[in-house]
């Protein structure tokens, strides 16, 4: 119906319009903020991408409502996000977490290890689910360019296509170094793009029920009478309910802890407040995207399409009707299904790789130092080098899989996190040891038994392996590990790959060890979920000064040189000091010295990730032989103090008898400040305005001295005329002597006035 060059040329009008809206929503920041909850809201549609928008329709074909499990899976998690979703957003607040692998980082030690250990999940389970979306787009292009094949003008046209979305996300997504900013251009155009596939996708449903049907009843009598009885129900083929079990778990923690999904709920949010808004809002948009799904699939079997081409139906059943309008803007919808998650997933993933990946190997090898300075363009790289694997990877590897095939391929493997997030966020005995050999541990498992089959089936790569096993046995086969074959691949991973996860997890951290460090961080991150929680980012101090501060911030420069340009490190290092209020001190005790470090931690995380800023400030931050007997000291009698009153008998009702009162003390102290504020500021007005007053009196001195002057030179110049002239200069003399006078009594005056406020106010001189 359409050229490769129409939609080629669609394609491109329809990111300048995106390019134009992202634009001016960056210059309406603050009029958006008044409606952000419905952006934040919106934009959170991004988990529907383009294996929803087609995949959906493709298994609904097969397995009726059976696509209804995911839903379930979401309503249930939208259900707990109030929990889930504000302890997230408790910890990056606190930590100034920027992405997934700093969430769990936090938890676990702060640990670089954790942290490159989740980017690299992320990234292996990102690759196929970019490339599902891709494969999305060069289908869709092929469909309605009736061009069927991967190798044609529609194949270009998908890589043309990625190419633009490279771009748009690395002006709207990675132009920044510190993603902790809200990015108003690209939430706008996602919360957009998420309202654009939903009317495309209802639109179409509408079309199939009351264009090509006398409506929904009429288009369900057809599909029984057909005997299509499998889009009615809840398809398990032989699996039974074992099957429906993955669909759910990936819909649970789908909605919330994809890395896109992290990204906007968390990084995203603005506040705390919109977190049950927002969940009401995707429900409802979960609930609306599915609404036609079955009737679009049997309108499609009852018209006689290829039920291999069930994926593409949304876009078949308009094109076969030759309806042209509907069939370009169902191509928009799921072009803009595919783009918003390649956009937002390949935004949160080079951030990922680049601040826990690259920058640990810049650190380590001297030849790749010079990368510290160009996180950034390393950004872009590694958003680059996505999706392009993303591209090989679904046109020369996998390029036959289903698009819901290879969804649950991508998610399986993210959801490698899951064991060690929650239970980082929910359980005090986990820790760092557990967290690493989960992850790896599922991963592995993952990789041998879901990935590698679809690899080896795809291209005919050593079918003997999953048949007889490796080396003949049997028990090791890939879908069928440990000799349990009675679920589809998929069931067999999932459960397999979070079972050995789940386990290893759990049991490594009730058998290990944890270090000091370690515990006194897993109990200061436990802290935060407290209802009145002490935490704060600012602490005071009450210990001598000697630290000789300016050599501190130098080394601090030095740090911070590593990783930031000039200009931005000098702003960083000025925010710290202003918060800290210590810009004009010239010691330091050592309370505030390690408040001044760990608040440089903080902000310098926003640019390099908190795990990485964590690494930094522990090779390059030095303290001397005295300080660290100080902090030592100073941690021995906190502890021996805490262990004292333990000992002696202090009741529960006691400590919070004496919280309550050192509360309170601080309120009376706060309130105390509030009062000495606002007389400060009266009388900095009444400074103001005595200023004023004195300015204006020194305008008249001056008028006061240009007419004494006028008259020196109107005196000279009749003490040198002739005598004819001083004849007709006589009355002007003595007119000019009256004023002289009159002015003389005005100077006095003014200079009286002027003394007395000098006296009042030195600075006013």
């Amino acid at each position: 119906m359409f050229s490769s060059l129409v939609i080629f040329l669609v394609v491109s009008l329809y990111m300048v319009f995106l390019f134009a809206l992202a634009t001016r929503a960056e210059h309406y920041q603050e009029r958006l903020s008044r409606s952000y909850i419905w952006i934040y809201g919106l934009a959170l549609g991004v988990f529907h991408t383009s294996w929803a928008f087609y995949g959906n329709v493709g298994d609904a074909t097969q397995h009726g409502f059976r696509f209804l499990v995911l839903d379930f899976g979401s309503y249930a998690c939208l259900a707990l996000w109030f929990v889930l979703l504000r302890r997230m957003v408790q910890v990056k607040e606190a930590f100034h977490v920027t992405s997934l692998a700093d969430l769990v980082a936090a938890r676990y030690n702060r640990s670089q290890y954790v942290a490159a250990l989740v980017s690299l999940i992320a990234l292996f389970g990102s690759v196929p689910y970019v490339g599902l979306q891709i494969k999305a787009i060069i289908d869709s292009i092929a469909v309605v360019s009736y061009d069927d094949t991967y190798t044609g003008a529609g194949q270009l046209a998908g890589f043309i296509a990625c190419a633009i979305l490279l771009l748009f996300t690395i002006l709207f997504g990675i132009r920044r170094l510190d993603p902790t900013e809200h990015h108003y251009g690209m939430m706008v155009v996602l919360a957009l793009e998420c309202v654009i596939k939903l009317l495309a996708l209802l639109a179409v449903g509408l079309f199939v029920s009351y264009g090509l049907n006398d409506g929904l009843v009429d288009l369900y009598g057809r599909i029984e009478d057909a005997g299509l009885h499998q889009l009615t129900s809840f398809n398990t083929d032989s699996q039974g309910i074992a099957s429906l079990a993955p669909l759910f778990i990936i819909g649970f923690f789908g909605v919330l802890l994809l890395p896109r999904q992290i990204h906007i709920a968390v990084v995203e949010n603005g506040s705390q407040s919109h977190i049950k808004p927002a969940a009401w809002i995707l429900a409802a948009y979960i609930t609306l995207f599915s609404l036609f799904v079955v009737p679009i699939a049997g309108a499609g079997l009852l018209e006689g399409l290829p039920i291999e081409r069930a994926d593409m139906f949304v876009l078949l059943l308009p094109l076969q009707q030759e309806n042209g309008w509907l069939t370009l803007s169902t191509f928009l919808g799921g072009f803009a299904a595919a783009s918003g998650m390649v956009m937002i997933t390949t935004t949160t993933v080079a951030t990922m790789v680049a601040n826990h990946l690259v920058l640990p190997l810049a650190e380590r090898f001297e030849r790749l130092a010079f990368l510290r300075a160009y996180l950034l363009q390393v950004r872009w790289a590694v958003a680059f080098m996505l999706i392009f694997s993303a591209y090989v990877f679904v046109t020369f590897l996998v390029g036959s899989t289903l698009l819901s095939a290879l969804g649950t391929l991508a998610i399986t493997a993210m959801l490698q996190i899951m064991p060690a997030l929650l239970g980082g966020l929910f359980w005090r005995r986990g820790n760092t040891r557990a967290a690493l050999v989960g992850m790896t541990s599922g991963l592995l498992v993952w990789f041998y038994t879901l990935l590698l089959p679809v690899l080896l089936r795809e291209n005919g790569w050593m079918m003997e392996l999953l048949v007889q096993g490796p080396m003949g046995i049997a028990w090791l086969r890939p879908e069928a590990l440990l000799g349990i074959d009675v679920w589809d691949s998929t069931t067999h991973a999932l459960f397999l790959s979070l079972g050995v996860n789940c386990t290893l997890y759990l049991f490594i951290s009730l058998l290990s060890v944890v270090s000091i460090e370690e515990g006194k961080l897993t109990d200061e991150f436990m802290e935060l979920f407290k209802p009145q929680s002490t935490l704060r980012k600012v602490r005071h101090a009450g210990l001598d000064s000697y630290i000789d501060f300016e050599e501190k911030q130098e080394e601090v420069r030095q740090l911070l040189a590593h990783y930031l340009h000039q200009e931005k490190a000098d702003v960083l290092l000025l925010q710290v000091l202003h918060d800290l209020r210590i810009n004009s001190r010239k010691q330091l005790n050592i309370i505030e010295l390690v408040e001044f470090h760990r608040m440089v931690e903080h902000e310098l995380a926003g640019s390099i990730g908190a795990a990485s800023s964590h690494s930094a400030i522990q090779a390059y931050i030095r303290y001397s032989e005295q300080e660290s007997n100080d902090l030592k000291a100073l941690y021995h009698h906190l502890a021996s103090e805490i262990k004292n009153r333990d000992a002696s008998g202090l009741g529960q009702q006691e400590r919070d008898q004496t919280i309550d009162l050192l509360q309170s003390r601080i309120a009376l102290l706060e309130s105390d400040i509030s009062e000495k504020e606002r007389l400060i500021e009266i009388l900095r007005d009444k400074l103001d305005s005595q200023y004023e007053e004195v300015f204006r009196y020194r305008v008249e001195n001056q008028k006061y001295r240009e007419a004494h002057e006028r008259y020196e030179q109107e005196r000279k110049t009749l003490l040198a005329s002739t005598p004819m002239e001083r004849s007709e200069l006589e009355e002007e003399n003595r007119r000019l002597k009256m004023l002289y006078a009159e002015l003389s009594l005005e100077n006095k005056r003014l200079q009286k006035v002027l003394g007395m406020n000098n006296g009042s106010h030195p600075k006013a001189s």
